[in-house]
């Protein structure tokens, strides 16, 4: 289980926390024009996401997956 959730939360979590500090660090409106339409709307659709109680989701399963260990 806890293997599973490693690989399918916790490692893809840390890529994109990895992701995002590398974008800190370069001109977003240069990296902006090498994306695709699809990747623009899915960037749109997590941002979002996010803001409208997906943190909150995420702070809720990481919570109750604590209080099962």
């Amino acid at each position: 289980m806890v293997d599973q959730i490693y690989y399918k939360v916790q490692y893809p979590l840390k890529r994109a926390i990895d992701l995002m500090k590398d974008l800190d660090d370069h001109d977003l409106d240069s990296l902006v024009k090498d994306l695709s339409e699809y990747d623009k709307k899915r960037v749109t659709n997590f941002i979002e996401s996010w803001n409208n109680g997906g943190k909150d989701k995420l702070t809720s399963l990481i919570s109750d997956l604590r209080s099962q260990q």
